[in-house]
Parts: structure tokens; sequence; C-alpha cells
């Protein structure tokens, strides 16, 4: 049984990797790190990290594909490190898989808390697979066994985070969770960036909703959060999404 949490970090400047894995390490992470997408592959599939670290500026690795080959192959929390903090680059980064978003340089106690919130809710995450139950209201089928979604008897495809949020949110149906209930069940309570969770709760809507901009299944309560349609309440609204 390993005592140390691991986290696996890709970056191509030598120098950098190795400051960023002596600081993890004197955290009392184990470090490994890798300088390109072929070694990062590898090195995931060898040594199943707890999370990966992703340094997105770099001028030969396309960190946006190393990024959807790794979410397609691996479940792992997926940590995107930028210099850019424009809100573009934050959201492209979400809607590609990415569990959380650290601006550079690496290092700073926000992103040392916000590691050990992800660690503490990897229990949880991991968690899903043991609980059983289908949930379902109108078209939608969540069932929490085999961690399947479908909406009209097509399985609809979600990351990681994405069924962690839509599980959370039908275990609760019909009660209203507030965004900061949200984060903090899926983020830890060190994360309040609600860009995030809009992000995540938008691509979830374009994904089961026949029309996101009038959804039924998970409605929006305005300034407070969201909640998913009870099955023997309410299963259609004409509340807009924020």
């Amino acid at each position: 049984m390993r005592d140390k949490k691991t986290i696996l970090i890709i970056h191509e400047e030598r120098e950098e990797n190795e400051r960023i894995n002596s600081m993890l390490e004197r955290a009392g992470y184990k470090a490994i790190s890798v300088l390109n997408s072929k070694e990062a592959v590898s090195e995931a599939s060898e040594t199943l990290p707890d999370i990966i670290l992703i340094c997105k500026e770099s001028s030969t690795m396309d960190s946006l594909t190393l990024l959807r080959t790794l979410r397609k192959l691996f479940d792992y929390p997926i940590i995107i490190l930028s210099e850019a903090i424009n809100e573009d680059s934050i959201v492209e980064s979400l809607d590609n898989g990415a569990y959380d978003y650290f601006i550079a340089p690496f290092g700073t106690n926000e992103h040392m808390a916000r590691i050990r919130a992800t660690l503490r809710h990897l229990s949880v995450w991991r968690d899903d697979f043991k609980t059983v139950g289908v949930f379902s209201v109108g078209g939608l089928t969540v069932d929490y066994t085999t961690r399947t979604v479908s909406v009209d008897d097509a399985i609809i495809h979600l990351t990681p985070i994405e069924f962690r949020i839509i599980s959370l949110l039908t275990r609760n149906a019909g009660r209203v969770l507030k965004h900061e209930q949200i984060i903090s069940e899926i983020w830890g309570p060190d994360n309040s960036d609600n860009l995030v969770l809009r992000v995540n709760m938008a691509n979830i809507r374009r994904k089961i909703e026949s029309d996101p901009s009038t959804p039924k299944y998970i409605l929006t309560e305005m300034g407070v959060g969201y909640k998913v349609a009870s099955p023997t309440l309410e299963s259609i609204t004409n509340k807009k999404p924020v």
C-alpha cells in the first residue's frame, strides 16, 4: 500500500519540472516528473498517480491534445498549470476534462490547499463506484452501479466530474443545492470558483438536454443554485439557465 499520494508532473522545461517536483516532495507527496506527452501516457499507465499536473505553456507539447488523451484513458484528476489568466483558456481546459486550473508559478498556499482538497475528495470520487441504484425522471436515467447516464435510452458520455455533479444532484432530487454546496462537495471547501461549476454545468446540459436554453432536467434557482426535477413533482421548467 502506498503511504504517499503520487502526483505526476508534465512540464517540458527540466529546471521548472525539477522545482515543482522538489516542492511537492517537501510537502510530503511522491512526485514523478516527465518532459513530454509520450512519457506522460507511459508513466501514468505504469505508476497510476493520484493527480496529474500539466503545464499548459509549452512550445513543443500540445497540452490540449494531451489533456484529451489522458482524460480518455484515465479518470485521475488532471490539474492544468498555466500563465494564462483569461477566461477562455480556463473554459477550454475545463471543457476538455480538467479537474482544476492553477495560475503559474506553482507553489502558492492556495495551490497546496487545493491539492489537499482534491486528494480528500478522491475517496468520495472512488466511492461513486460503490453506490448502487437507479434514478430516473422523464427520459433521464442515472445508474449509480454502472456509472452510466442515458437520455431516452441513449447513453450519454460524461467526464468523471460531470458524473459526480449529476450524481450529487439526482441523489438530492427536488432539493435546491446552493452553488457553494456543490463546489464544496465536488472540489472541496478550499475552492470557491463558480466559473468551474458553471462550465461543467453547461457541458452537462449540452449533453442531456434537448434544448439547453430551456432545461427540463437540471433546473436553475436564480442566484441560489441548481436542482434536478423530482420524479414525482416536476419534470419541466421554462427557467433560463445561468
